[in-house]
């Protein structure tokens, strides 16, 4: 069973007429769960409370989102609008993640989908950043440590950009790894393949930064020999995806040329690893801005999280993957 949030109240986060990250996302993705089968439970947004949100935010930084959204709209930082519901609707983006996360660790469900906005994976401690309000993955992850009984959580992140936000908040931390295969250099110019963690935390942040133009094979290669060894290694009580498809072809974004099969190639790759070792799946959606794209992507992953056979597609080797290699071997037996 699957536990999909997908309402069309996440829409209410208003970004304007020219954002890319617009309310119409919501709408082109809603529309795969008109019709569903009984391996399909729909399940009703939830707030965060603002208790959750401190967990990985700082209280001044809360208080004045809710302050400018309650007065109107306007900017946060350059790139990430806000109108006078995007308040409530971060919190639902929040919750709704972590309810999916409470249902799975319960056994309710053996995956999860939350397609919520506004995205999370930019957002830090103390501000907005890259149309990100709050941190939901990072949210979710320590909502599950201190609340649902995890010791350890593992989140991949295959968002075209490098989800900073979420790097800065476990950096230094023994209970959380971070994993993210990013198009490099690129925004917001972190992810380096030497950002690896420091203190108790050294070791646990492992970046996949990829040059401009990765295909599908190249991403394989990256999936099939760092993150599979990683999460059998690591063994965490719940993997969390921040799922981004502005690495697709299409993507205006991005600079990557993955296609929708790739997302389930990737997905399957995820599921039947953390099927071995008994760990449940939960994504929320981050990035991706072509919108047949992002629905053709997504039609993928979730026909791989109802069990359906993953995508074959044969992962390559090349220079920069081999680098991965060397210096994540060092934490990692590879």
């Amino acid at each position: 069973m699957i536990g999909i949030v997908s309402d069309p109240t996440f829409m209410d986060h208003n970004t304007g007429s020219y954002h890319p990250e617009t309310p119409i996302r919501i709408q082109y993705l809603h529309g795969l769960f008109t019709t569903r089968g009984p391996d399909i439970m729909m399940v009703d947004p939830v707030a965060a409370s603002e208790d959750d949100i401190k967990l990985n935010h700082q209280s001044s930084y809360i208080e004045q989102v809710r302050r400018l959204c309650d007065a109107g709209s306007g900017y946060l930082d350059p790139d990430t609008a806000y109108s006078e519901l995007s308040y409530s609707t971060a919190l639902l983006a929040a919750g709704s993640l972590n309810r999916l996360c409470e249902m799975a660790l319960k056994g309710e469900i053996e995956s999860g989908f939350a397609f919520v906005r506004p995205p999370g994976h930019h957002a830090v401690f103390e501000k907005a950043m890259g149309f990100c309000i709050f941190n939901n993955v990072a949210i979710a992850a320590r909502k599950a440590l201190d609340a649902f009984g995890v010791k350890k959580v593992l989140i991949v992140d295959f968002d075209v950009h490098h989800g900073n936000g979420t790097q800065d908040s476990f950096y230094r931390d023994d209970k959380v790894l971070y994993f993210s295969s990013h198009q490099y250099p690129f925004y917001p110019g972190t992810g380096a393949i030497d950002e690896i963690g420091s203190g108790a935390g050294e070791g646990l942040t492992v970046n996949c930064p990829m040059s401009y133009g990765k295909t599908d094979t190249q991403y394989m290669g990256v999936y099939s020999y760092v993150l599979r060894p990683v999460i059998k290694a690591y063994q965490p009580g719940l993997i969390l995806v921040s799922a981004g498809f502005d690495a697709h072809a299409q993507d205006p974004i991005g600079g990557m040329r993955l296609s929708s099969r790739c997302y389930g190639a990737i997905a399957g790759l995820i599921r039947d690893t953390a099927k071995e070792l008994g760990i449940p799946v939960v994504y929320t959606l981050e990035g991706g801005y072509n919108l047949e794209a992002q629905r053709d992507s997504v039609r993928e992953i979730i026909a791989v999280l109802k069990g359906g056979k993953a995508p074959q597609i044969e992962p390559e080797t090349w220079p920069e993957l081999e680098r991965m290699i060397t210096v994540h071997g060092k934490n990692w037996a590879f």
